[in-house]
């Protein structure tokens, strides 16, 4: 297993669990990646796939709730703002579909909406307080599902770098790593952004997403603010493509693909403020303008902020497919799996997703066929064969 994101501490934990024996590579640490760094929604798209992806996912995170590492699994019903007309119309489409998803969603009059959220501009065409939703700390719950996977056998290894993968005559013997060769019956690339790194070609590229934190802010935010203003995910997807060369000519191509406000509140007192998405190159620095651009549209929208704290920004990379969807189960090499891709949704789909991967391993069927690395038009074969 490589990654201890929550993409690969999850498929270590359901492969541990069944008694598989795991051996988990990072050269960072848990949670170091995007998987820290992100607000915690377990609903990130109001979309319905989204909303079975929850509730798939979220049985799996009580399970874990007993456990050493608390992670603040709470029920955080959602406001939908819309700044104008064009926004509140696709509240309202929304709305219908979540309802038809089975979650409460109805209008919020202007008087419930001073009453709770005074800090909001009072010209809003019109807000919905959606029900059913949950967030929880997203660096606690990644590595709660570390210690699980610890707990049921997996040995987790820190600061070590995986190399290229050892493959002859189509099937996988092992990878390299700092401490050299190991070798495995079966690898499961869980690397996030950096999964073309070890899979030459996979189609994930790379978007880099902003995030502001707040002082304590001195009173209770009755719900998640999420303006609509974030695309679905296949629009999403294809927003996070890897850059052109005329645009990294023309000096502009980390200008934001998506940006909202979306504003959550921690149980600690502060809240998460965000959010952007914009395409990257992995390593340069970029974007240093974000925070101030994140700050500007959440002023437009709460103006009742102004005088908050700001007590840190961060970025996390997050790995994006073409169409939104991660890459779940076996590659055309025998013996190679991937585990990746979850680009925003990680937390909302990550526990599901590698239930399904873990099952397929152990012989109980395959991942969904939406999620399946073969949907897409790579070669997978040519990337066996580079390596024979």
């Amino acid at each position: 297993m490589v990654g201890a994101g929550i993409a690969g501490c999850t498929a270590a934990y359901e492969l541990a669990r069944r008694g598989f024996r795991v051996r988990l590579l990072e050269r960072r640490g848990i949670a170091h990646g995007a998987s820290g760094r992100n607000q915690g929604l377990l609903l990130n798209d109001v979309e319905a796939g989204s909303v079975e992806m929850m509730r798939r996912a979220l049985p799996l995170y009580r399970e874990l709730e007993g456990g050493p590492v608390p992670f603040e699994l709470r029920e955080a019903p959602y406001l939908l703002v819309a700044r104008d007309d064009g926004q509140l119309r696709f509240v309202e489409e929304r709305a219908a579909v979540m309802r038809s998803a089975g979650l409460p969603c109805e209008p919020v009059s202007g008087a419930e909406l001073r009453s709770g959220l005074p800090q909001l501009r009072e010209d809003v065409a019109g807000a919905y307080l959606l029900h059913g939703c949950w967030a929880l700390s997203a660096a606690a719950a990644t590595r709660a599902f570390a210690e699980a996977a610890r707990d049921c056998g997996a040995q987790l290894r820190l600061g070590v770098s995986a190399g290229p993968l050892s493959i002859r005559s189509g099937r996988l013997e092992g990878l390299i790593t700092d401490e050299g060769p190991i070798r495995a019956d079966a690898v499961v690339i869980a690397a996030g952004p950096w999964l073309p790194d070890l899979v030459a070609g996979a189609p994930v590229s790379t978007g880099r997403g902003w995030l502001l934190s707040t002082g304590p802010l001195g009173f209770r935010l009755p719900w998640v603010v999420l303006e609509m203003a974030w695309p679905d995910l296949e629009d999403l997807g294809r927003a996070a493509r890897p850059p052109r060369l005329a645009e990294i000519a023309a000096g502009d191509y980390e200008l934001p693909s998506a940006a909202t406000v979306t504003l959550v509140g921690q149980p600690a007192g502060h809240a998460l403020l965000g959010t952007s998405l914009a395409p990257s190159l992995l390593e340069p620095v970029e974007a240093v303008d974000m925070p101030r651009r994140i700050a500007r549209r959440a002023l437009d929208l709460l103006p009742g902020f102004a005088e908050v704290s700001i007590t840190r920004g961060w970025y996390g990379l997050r790995p994006m497919s073409p169409d939104g969807l991660p890459l779940v189960g076996p590659t055309a090499v025998e013996g190679l799996f991937v585990h990746g891709g979850h680009g925003s949704i990680g937390m909302q789909s990550a526990p599901w997703t590698a239930r399904e991967l873990a099952d397929a391993m152990d012989g109980g069927g395959t991942p969904p066929a939406q999620f399946s690395p073969a949907r897409f038009d790579v070669d997978w074969d040519a990337l066996n064969r580079r390596r024979r």
